[in-house]
């Protein structure tokens, strides 16, 4: 598109723009956050920029940010209350930029810690904002609609424009490429889906009309497509968890319900992973079944944490940690960094590694202070939250996504059951009936 045109653009849709960013301002738990919500999945597809906060979720994310302040600062109310989390992803926070200090790589540093900085205060005012059902069913909403949009340009891609685009080629689509190429990487957008797909599975079992129901279940079938095109074990596997989880959290009845899709999901997710209809998941047999060179940064990573995990290296370092131990691990590959290779691929080991006993202490009870606050949600708001938790806790196990807004979305969405809950107690089910739906107001 010529500058002519995209200036033209502009000054058209400038004024909605405008709009949509004052109504922000206004309401940023009602209107804000759910646009947040929905253009996570999108991530560098969409952006006005190659800076790290040039994305239309970055930017969407600081307006969010901004309306969530002023409502804060003009609150006559009673100071809100501080929950455990919040101080504890703020302590990390600390640490990671006090690891500009002794970082072996300052600039790096400094940088990922600008990033990191955005998403924790995102974070923790959304975590102390009041929340109410019509704040968290239009949320869910906005979680859904944004993956559902793109998984549906997914399937353009696959069957109207050639394929996927393969990685760290530019414009080039084949069927080797794989979904999320060109929005936050293959298994990155497939860990995005988890919070959108358990949230569309379990609507199609508690929603009393079977019609709503039969709807969110072709969602669900859907999103499952959408993980499934990515090609990618980690996000298949973190699925499979993050229902299971699910379906043990939910009443009796939904539970029934959530296995039968477990099982059917199994079935249908194994003949694509053999078959490959249409060429989704198409893999080799050697990339299958190989660690990816993961087991070669795995044992880098613990031979460079002789050195480095007492105090860290100093955080977004580890590609540099990984450069200068490679040679002392006998066998261990020289990968090639662009597009990621050199990332630790297991955030338990990447904080260890970056920031010391001191960041891994911290991460492992943001996550049992997460995951203690989702099991005791009440039943009826309990399976979402903790299957999407327990999915994210998987997933890092084998992915470094500490820097990624779904991260942080899955652990507001509990912060947001948590904080509904307090303000407004949910009915606890018998186990004989599906929950009624929440309010759309």
């Amino acid at each position: 598109m010529s500058p002519v045109l995209l200036a033209l653009l502009g000054l058209v849709l400038a004024p909605a723009l405008l709009a949509v960013v004052f109504a922000s301002l206004r309401q940023p738990m009602r209107i804000g956050l759910p646009i947040f919500a929905a253009l996570i999945p999108f991530g560098k597809g969409v952006a006005i920029g190659p800076t790290p906060f040039g994305s239309l979720s970055s930017l969407a994310g600081l307006v969010l940010a901004a309306g969530l302040l002023l409502q804060l600062v003009s609150s006559r109310g009673s100071s809100p209350r501080i929950p455990v989390d919040t101080p504890i992803w703020f302590i990390f926070f600390g640490v990671a930029a006090a690891s500009a200090l002794w970082s072996i790589h300052r600039a790096t540093t400094l940088a990922g810690v600008e990033v990191l900085g955005s998403l924790v205060v995102v974070y923790a005012l959304v975590a102390l904002s009041h929340v109410d059902r019509g704040i968290l069913r239009r949320t869910e909403n906005a979680l859904m609609a944004g993956a559902t949009v793109a998984v549906c340009y997914g399937l353009v891609q696959l069957f109207l424009l050639g394929g996927f685009p393969e990685n760290n080629v530019a414009g080039l689509r084949s069927p080797k490429g794989r979904f999320g190429n060109d929005l936050l990487g293959n298994n990155l957008e497939a860990v995005a889906l988890i919070l959108p797909l358990v949230l569309a599975l379990d609507r199609a079992v508690t929603e009393p009309r079977r019609s709503r129901r039969a709807g969110y279940g072709l969602l669900v079938a859907l999103l499952l497509v959408g993980v499934l095109m990515t090609a990618s074990r980690t996000g298949t596997l973190a699925i499979a968890v993050a229902v299971g989880a699910l379906a043990l959290a939910s009443p009796q009845r939904a539970r029934k319900r959530v296995m039968a899709y477990l099982s059917v999901g199994g079935v249908a997710a194994a003949l694509v992973w053999i078959y490959h209809p249409g060429n989704i998941a198409v893999r080799t047999f050697d990339s299958v079944t190989s660690s990816s060179g993961r087991s070669d940064i795995w044992q880098v990573g613990l031979e460079a944490c002789r050195k480095y995990c007492a105090a860290g290296s100093g955080w977004g370092t580890f590609p540099d940690v990984y450069a200068d131990t490679q040679s002392l691990v006998p066998g261990a590959r020289v990968l090639v960094g662009t597009g990621g290779s050199y990332q630790a691929h297991n955030l338990w080991l990447l904080a260890v590694v970056e920031l010391g006993a001191a960041g891994l202490v911290l991460l492992v009870a943001g996550f049992v202070v997460s995951l203690s606050q989702a099991a005791r949600l009440p039943e009826t708001r309990r399976g979402p939250a903790l299957g999407a938790l327990v999915g994210l806790i998987v997933a890092v196990c084998f992915l470094s996504s500490m820097e990624f807004k779904f991260f942080w979305m899955t652990l507001m969405f509990v912060a947001m059951n948590r904080n509904l809950t307090e303000t407004e107690p949910a009915p606890e089910t018998t186990g004989s009936a599906p929950r009624a739906a929440p309010s759309t107001a």
